[in-house]
């Protein structure tokens, strides 16, 4: 039955390579009719020749026959190879193909995210597989109303495409027409205009006049937008939290009205007489002239303060003439205290607060007096070291005269008879190269750092040993794929491409022969 199965497999690939989709869909039909339905029975042939049933209909335009195929395949793949293997990865990227076609775009983005990962860690971030499986997932996205991820998605990876692999290769021009089409059905036109007439300038440089691709990217550049596509609305801003309310009352500043703002919304104003207590706010009236007005103040003379001996700047600017020493009032009130008018009256301070004999302003310090300097310091240091050296000197004559009496044999002295001779004391051994591991010891000290967008392994490397480092992973609770073989010596590997939100697991195996390889245990993360 296995051997039956790959050749029918063979034959319908050549048909497909002819042209004849019908004639490999009618073989592979005829010969899966009678097959086991379970993918659990399922030999090697049997997946593939599945897989390839279920691709061949999909380019047929039947992708609700081909949903079947495609997911008995990818089963049977993932329990006879597991999720790293190639087959494996083939048979998810046509499942979640079929999917789209058929409406199940949230499976179908959740396979493709899985193909990326998977052909990240084997080709790299860069390959032409892992680009094109995000152009497959911004169309998904696109179709589940995911509009600016996907748009964003698509130009990353063909601005990625065409700095890798240049402009005129068919792949990227078909990104960058898809990416021009999104834009138009999302009202984008100059983005559109300026994607779509670059694509159908590099058709032109690039491809054949009869090429398809050529022909299908000047249809798209034709074409109407999508009358019936909407882009979703963003997510309206979340209402700002009200602030937190007071503890302590707040304290309006105070305010001087220019002379030509009256006041507002207050009653007639009359001037009590000279003997009557003011009750009211002391209000100035607008055409009252300036030089008459009085502003009270509770200071007391200028000549208490002691601010004569302060250091005042040299150049002072002409426009602030006030110092503390020249007169009690701040510039602000410069010149409205000559004398009082009528009607208004000095208001005495509080009684149980006497009055400060200082301005409410910042007083700049003068500057520390510099401290004086210790003539006896350097003294002091020179002494200390003359101490010391005197006293390395000591300590290397008395062990000068130590090494003399050890290098000088004791006088000989009669020992009785049958006596052995004194024993002598063994000098240090030689300092020795480290001994050599043994085969089969595997990688020491093996860590994982996780960094998210990476993971970062490390471990050390036996000593005498002169096979290659093989790297595997994947993720925690299924089987294991190779990352990759380092040259002998190597002690560190980091892994890109992951997915951020999955726990994976990695092993460290030393090749010491063809017979003995020593793996390390599994260290995994812990991002759940």
């Amino acid at each position: 039955m296995s051997s039956g199965f790959a050749d029918l497999t063979v034959q319908a690939h050549q048909l497909v390579s002819e042209g004849d989709l019908t004639g490999a869909e009618r073989l592979l039909a005829d010969a899966l009719s009678d097959a086991d339905p379970r993918p659990g029975n399922a030999s090697p042939e049997l997946a593939e020749a599945a897989g390839l049933q279920a691709r061949v209909l999909v380019a047929l335009g039947e992708p609700h026959s081909a949903r079947g195929w495609a997911a008995f395949a990818y089963a049977a793949a993932t329990r006879l190879f597991g999720r790293s293997d190639e087959r494996t990865v083939t048979a998810a990227a046509t499942l979640a193909a079929v999917l789209h076609r058929v409406g199940s775009d949230a499976r179908a983005a959740r396979l493709y995210s899985d193909v990326i990962i998977e052909l990240t860690a084997r080709d790299g971030p860069e390959s032409q597989r892992v680009l094109a499986a995000h152009a497959d997932l911004a169309t998904v996205e696109y179709a589940r109303g995911q509009c600016e991820v996907a748009r964003d998605r698509l130009q990353d990876a063909w601005e990625l495409h065409r700095e890798v692999y240049g402009d005129g290769h068919p792949s990227g021009i078909k990104m960058l027409a898809k990416l021009g089409a999104m834009e138009r059905d999302c009202g984008r036109y100059a983005d559109s205009h300026e994607h779509l007439t670059l694509a159908e300038e590099l058709c032109r440089l690039h491809l054949d006049s009869d090429d398809p691709l050529a022909a299908q990217v000047a249809g798209l550049a034709r074409a109407a937008a999508d009358p019936d596509h909407v882009c979703p609305a963003p997510a309206p801003a979340p209402a700002p939290e009200p602030p937190p309310a007071r503890t302590t009352p707040v304290v309006p500043a105070a305010r001087v009205p220019p002379p030509t703002e009256g006041p507002h919304d207050l009653p007639p104003y009359s001037p009590p007489a000279l003997d009557e207590p003011v009750e009211t706010p002391l209000y100035h009236p607008p055409g009252r002239a300036a030089e008459t007005a009085h502003v009270p103040t509770p200071r007391t003379a200028p000549e208490a303060d002691g601010f004569d001996d302060y250091p005042w700047p040299p150049d002072e600017p002409a426009e602030q003439p006030w110092r503390p020493g020249a007169d009690p009032l701040p510039p602000t009130v410069v010149g409205l205290a000559d004398d009082e008018p009528d009607g208004v009256r000095r208001v005495p301070p509080p009684a149980p607060e006497a009055p400060s004999r200082y301005l409410p302003v910042h007083v700049p310090r003068p500057p520390a007096v510099e401290r004086r300097a210790r003539p006896w310091l350097p003294l002091v240091v020179l002494g200390v070291a003359v101490a010391l050296l005197l006293g390395t000197i000591a300590v290397i004559a008395g062990v000068s005269r130590v090494d003399d009496g050890r290098d000088t044999p004791p006088p000989a002295t009669s020992a009785p008879a049958g006596s052995a001779p004194p024993p002598t004391s063994a000098g240090p051994a030689p300092s020795t190269a480290p001994a050599a591991a043994k085969p089969g010891t595997p990688p020491g000290r093996f860590t994982l750092t996780d960094r998210r967008d990476s993971i970062v392994l490390s471990w050390t490397y036996p000593a005498g040993a002169e096979g290659p480092v093989v790297v595997a992973g994947g993720r925690a609770g299924q089987p294991q794929g190779t990352f990759a073989t380092l040259p002998a010596g190597s002690v560190d590997y980091i892994a890109y491409g992951l997915d951020r939100t999955t726990d994976y697991c990695f092993t460290v195996a030393l090749v010491w022969s063809t017979d003995t390889v020593a793996r390390t245990g599994p260290v995994c993360t812990k991002r759940r």
